[in-house]
């Protein structure tokens, strides 16, 4: 059940939890895949895969790109992080596996998580509609503080 009021914290990945639940699962954590893990988990900026490519490289120099795609798509199966998808821009991942909203500026592409309240809860549209939703993505588009500030929109 998705909650109405989003606990930015309880959702959120760290690197403990994300190679707890590796373990469990039975996945060999090689020093690529601790190395992803510990980018991801450490930025809360919604990286593109070439700035968690070049991040996971400062820790573990000789990681491929193929493999950082893997490393994600597996942390997405696990629902350990959450793909951003963009028809017209990189996509991008969140540890925050919570239905949250996400401020997405529009002229320096940063994007935030929203810490308040849910548009709709997905008890809400289950109860009205008799759709029950398993995941919902909320998005803003608009500009961020800073380019606000520039002379932006």
């Amino acid at each position: 059940m998705i909650p109405d009021k989003v606990d930015r914290e309880a959702h959120i990945q760290t690197v403990e939890t994300m190679l707890s639940h590796l373990r469990r699962k039975g996945y060999k954590l090689t020093p690529q895949r601790r190395a992803v893990v510990t980018v991801l988990a450490q930025d809360r900026s919604h990286p593109h895969v070439s700035e968690i490519i070049a991040r996971a490289r400062s820790l573990s120099p000789r990681i491929s790109a193929s493999t950082v795609y893997y490393t994600l798509a597996m942390l997405k199966e696990e629902n350990l992080i959450r793909e951003i998808e963009f028809y017209n821009a990189d996509n991008r991942y969140d540890t925050n596996v919570s239905d949250h909203l996400n401020l997405i500026c529009m002229a320096c592409g940063k994007i935030e998580d929203y810490e308040g309240t849910v548009p709709v809860s997905a008890r809400t549209v289950a109860e009205t509609t008799g759709f029950r939703p398993v995941r919902m993505r909320f998005e803003s588009y608009g500009y961020c503080k800073r380019c606000v500030r520039k002379g932006g929109k």
